[in-house]
């Protein structure tokens, strides 16, 4: 009762819930796509680098650093060279490191020395081999073109599956500073260096994130309809919380007015005892009998439907005609008809026979011919038409009563339910009749429905199958 009471407050706080949620699912998503984009920055990196390295190996006579096979003191031995790449890599690193106007030199002589591991015993000639090498390495690179790095590079994205735009171009080399990420030198004397540029990596990178993206995209949608049915079973439960108290309410009045007056004819025929005479006795009589007929009827309404809820009712089923089944009612109902100056009229077209249950069929005319009498003001007008067709039996009963306003028409079947009147005693009842209607239709595998337009009466159709398998 607390959370109905506080039910203002529930909008406000499930909704800061879903935009914190969202909020954090958002960050979430920016991270992971900042993360893929820097992943994709660094394999892009990498993928250059090593694109500009194999094509300027593959264009460096680099047999000229090492012969084929050297001699030591066993004779012949085959000596393997270091992958062409690899020396590519090395001469670079070398050109990186050099530093004023002695730098080529100081890169000879490095080179020179580190390549003494080739063999020890031929330092000397592989010192002057080198030399001259490097000296050549310059004359090279311009042999290394754009179109042919873009081309190179184009084929090592492809086979890492990185369908990415770029733009390759060549640059002012500066050794002065740390070089970019995405920029590779090549040569000495003469440096070339080159830039790689990126274009717009969005589709790719969202493709990547894309599992993440319907994850969040399923988890907020998921949250927003749990508390959105969770708000509306709040506002359910207020909704049969208030239609219970007036239901109570109307029922602590239908029990009061019967109860009163069989007390008062009972009260009467006690004092004045022998004083009352035998009509005056047998109207007291008639009172108190029709005052605990309703008593029954309210009765009886609520444990059938109680029993048509908890399903512990089984229909009886029997040859039956409804239009006997209308005369049958309207008999019984005539008193109650001549006392509101009510005109009934009742047309049968074909063959109005079907199995059903008799006793919860005749209680389905009495609520809705009581309804069509109870909510007609003056001289009521019923219209009864009853139509036959194959294997299906039409009943509608119409009335010029006050109406039911279109909101309302989704909801009289309802239990509890009664339509606004302003004052809920004006017309007598529980909004127990039509819930009870549509209930009994249901189990007999039929529908019911109601067209009505306020203030010019209303018009329930219903609609049974003549047999049951």
């Amino acid at each position: 009762m607390a959370a109905l009471k506080n039910k203002r407050w529930m909008p406000v706080l499930m909704a800061l819930t879903i935009l914190g949620i969202t909020a954090f699912q958002i960050y979430w998503l920016q991270k992971t796509y900042e993360r893929e984009e820097r992943t994709l920055e660094i394999r892009s990196n990498i993928t250059f680098r090593e694109t500009i390295f194999s094509l300027q190996a593959s264009k460096l006579k680099l047999d000229k650093i090492v012969p084929d096979s050297i001699q030591n003191e066993n004779g012949t031995k085959r000596v393997e060279m270091p992958p062409p790449q690899k020396v590519s890599n090395l001469l670079n690193i070398l050109m990186r490191k050099a530093k004023g106007p002695d730098r080529e030199q100081k890169k000879i002589n490095k080179k020179s020395s580190d390549s003494t591991h080739f063999d020890s015993r031929n330092n000397h000639w592989r010192r002057e081999r080198l030399m001259q090498f490097l000296y050549d390495v310059d004359s090279l690179q311009d042999s290394i073109k754009v179109n042919e790095i873009d081309t190179a590079f184009a084929r090592r994205m492809q086979e890492q599956n990185i369908d990415v735009p770029f733009t390759i171009k060549r640059v002012k080399s500066n050794f002065n500073a740390e070089p970019p990420r995405n920029e590779i030198t090549v040569g000495f004397s003469h440096p070339i260096t080159y830039q790689l540029h990126l274009g717009n990596a969005f589709s790719y990178l969202f493709k990547r994130i894309i599992a993440i993206v319907l994850l969040s995209l399923f988890l907020i949608a998921f949250t927003t309809v749990s508390f959105a049915l969770l708000y509306s079973n709040l506002l359910k439960q207020r909704r049969l919380a208030n239609i219970k108290n007036e239901f109570i309410s109307n029922v602590t009045h239908e029990l009061k007015t019967p109860i009163a007056t069989v007390s008062v004819a009972i009260e009467a025929m006690r004092s004045f005892n022998g004083s009352l005479g035998a009509e005056k006795t047998k109207d007291y009589l008639d009172i108190s009998a029709n005052e605990l007929q309703r008593l029954s009827l309210l009765v009886d309404k609520v444990l059938k439907l109680s029993m048509f809820e908890k399903k512990e009712i089984e229909l009886r089923y029997e040859r039956l005609d409804m239009k006997q089944l209308v005369t049958e009612v309207t008999e019984s109902m005539r008193l109650q008809f001549e006392k509101h100056e009510a005109e009934v009229t009742i047309h049968t077209e074909g063959d109005t026979t079907l199995e059903g249950d008799r006793l919860h069929l005749v209680s389905v005319l009495f609520n809705l011919m009581d309804n069509a009498l109870k909510y007609s003001p003056c001289a009521p007008q019923i219209n009864i038409q009853i139509t036959g067709s194959n294997n299906k039996v039409y009943l509608s009963i119409a009335d010029t009563g006050i109406g039911i306003p279109a909101e309302y028409k989704d909801k009289v079947f309802e239990k509890f339910f009664r339509v606004p009147t302003g004052n809920v005693h004006n017309a007598k009842g529980y909004g127990l009749g039509l819930s009870y209607v549509a209930h009994v239709i249901k189990k007999h595998q039929g529908n019911i429905k109601v067209e009505s337009v306020e203030g010019d009466g209303s018009k329930f159709i219903v609609t049974l199958p003549k047999y049951h398998a």
